[in-house]
């Protein structure tokens, strides 16, 4: 019995520390609301800190977790 609890305990911790952050990101443009799709882990810091590069700029960017 010890085994089997010992060995859920480890899955469980292991599946937990591999949890990214995700969300459904969009900025807005004036073509209205550009959706950029789903950011996780460091790619959603960096550009919630530093904004994300559409290529011809830098935009500030919306996002809701899911």
């Amino acid at each position: 019995m010890k085994i089997i609890a010992l060995s859920f305990i480890l899955i469980s911790t292991s599946y937990l520390t591999s949890c990214k952050k995700c969300q459904d990101c969009h900025y807005d443009s004036d073509n209205g609301e550009i959706e950029i799709g789903e950011l996780c882990g460091d790619d959603l810091k960096e550009a919630e800190a530093n904004g994300y590069n559409t290529g011809d700029t830098i935009v500030t960017i919306h996002c809701e977790e899911h």
